[in-house]
């Protein structure tokens, strides 16, 4: 029921709209300010990008030299640049024989200037510099490039951006979800009209609005006919449960699709991290979220078993779907695990206050940088919360000062189960136990999780 004091942004359209309306806001005038948002897998660590140039490099050294000498690699959607700079580095130092980096060209893509700007400014990225360009261009409108043209295409966490419509079965029938973005007090007397026509340069003097939007939803009777992919559609549809909101990616098949037609013969394939649901059970799971606010955008989660269904019947025919962290522990030849949930299984972390949470973790980051050895040097920025106590703001300081330049790089960063037992000692005496440690490694996935998907022909 919509709320009498609340100022409509617009009107009840299906979430695709609403939801990329906002995103390309977000993204417009925030710049790289978003990884103050949230973090993803490779905004500052390194493995992820490390096991894709490890996969490249085995596969292009059976391949012949590509065409005009040159393999060229794309990545839509480029956060901080930090996915490039590793994997263009990985490259370069296991290529001994100058067999395949001198013949790699990365572009990266993006519809953000600002972001794009962000990019071109990594010092880590710079020392590659000849070796990639920076395009602005959306992942679903890459019409300037040349079909076949491309050996390897990479997006991480874009998915969950792009435009999804939501649907919800009930006696079987089907509804779409429909959303309407509101406000308490609007910022200015033209911002509906700045709002309706996304003029970032007059929006980015209110950039707080976009985490105050209140959403409103309903849901509206659909015909799947309608839909791309509608036959595809109506059989993955048939196996929902009721009542449960499914997130159906419309943004994610035009990704696949235009993949599909960039990628050139002998290619090295489309591969894709994200964020959701990688199996049917877990679509089916009642409870489980299908979005996600940080700080004003927009996300959804993302229908792994719909996505590829969508990729074989575009002609990918060999696609492999699997956790995160079991790609990564395959290159690595060991399990690994997000620091963060090795910190979840701390016996106390649920009954800890957040600054205390904080000290747990930046304890944990020193205790295992005792035997962790980054490749690349940075020290990892760590400032109080909000509203930390003086006390526990001090120690929070000093603990950061003594993080090492060469330690675990994030917070969203792998470990592995070798690097962990190394440092036991120092663990325990934070509280941790062996058990908790083994939970860690043990824990079954969640039904929202991160999932590595790679589609090949």
């Amino acid at each position: 029921m919509t709320h009498p004091n609340r100022v409509a942004l617009g009107e009840f359209k299906p979430s695709d709209y609403w939801a990329t309306h906002v995103n390309s806001i977000f993204y417009g005038i925030k710049g790289p300010e978003i990884h103050n948002h949230f973090q993803t897998y490779v905004s500052l660590d390194y493995r992820l990008a490390h096991a894709l140039a490890n996969d490249f490099y085995a596969k292009a050294q059976s391949q012949q030299r590509p065409e005009n000498d040159k393999w060229v690699v794309q990545e839509w959607g480029v956060g901080n640049g930090n996915l490039a700079a590793c994997f263009l580095s990985r490259l370069r130092e296991i290529d001994s024989d100058n067999e395949v980096y001198p013949f790699v060209y990365y572009i990266l893509c993006d519809e953000s200037e600002e972001i794009l700007k962000g990019v071109r400014a990594n010092a880590r990225l710079l020392e590659h510099a000849g070796k990639f360009s920076t395009v602005r261009v959306h992942a679903e409108h890459l019409d300037c490039f040349r079909t076949h043209s491309v050996a390897k295409i990479i997006t991480n966490e874009i998915w969950d951006d792009l435009a999804t419509k939501v649907l919800l079965k009930h006696q079987g029938l089907y509804y779409e979800e429909y959303l309407c973005p509101f406000l308490e007090t609007l910022p200015s007397e033209d911002f509906l009209e700045q709002f309706k026509n996304k003029d970032l340069e007059k929006l980015a003097a209110f950039p707080n609005f976009l985490n105050t939007i209140h959403w409103e939803r309903d849901f509206q009777r659909v015909d799947l006919d309608d839909w791309p992919f509608a036959e595809i559609l109506k059989a993955h549809a048939e196996e929902f449960k009721d009542e449960i909101p499914m997130p159906i990616n419309t943004g994610a098949f035009a990704a696949i699709k235009k993949a599909r037609e960039l990628l050139g013969p002998g290619n090295f394939g489309y591969t894709s991290f994200d964020y959701g649901m990688k199996t049917m059970k877990d679509l089916n799971q009642e409870g489980r979220p299908y979005f996600n606010l940080y700080g004003g955008q927009y996300t959804f989660m993302v229908n792994f078993p719909l996505l590829e269904n969508i990729g074989r019947s575009l002609g990918f025919t060999e696609i492999t779907r699997e956790y995160q962290n079991q790609f990564v522990g395959k290159d690595l030849g060991s399990e690994v695990v997000s620091l963060v949930d090795l910190v979840q299984n701390h016996p106390q972390v649920a009954s800890m206050a957040p600054w205390d949470r904080d000290i747990l973790m930046l304890g944990t980051l020193n205790a295992l940088n005792t035997v962790y050895q980054s490749p690349y040097s940075g020290k990892l920025d760590y400032p109080a919360l909000q509203g930390t106590p003086k006390k526990q703001r001090k120690q929070i300081a000093q603990l950061a000062k003594n993080l090492s330049g060469r330690g675990v790089p994030d917070t969203v960063a792998y470990v592995s189960r070798e690097e962990v037992l190394a440092a036991l000692k120092p663990l325990r005496k934070l509280g941790y136990r062996e058990k908790d440690i083994q939970s860690a490694f043990q824990s079954p996935p969640s039904a929202v999780a991160f999932v590595h998907i790679q589609f090949s022909s």
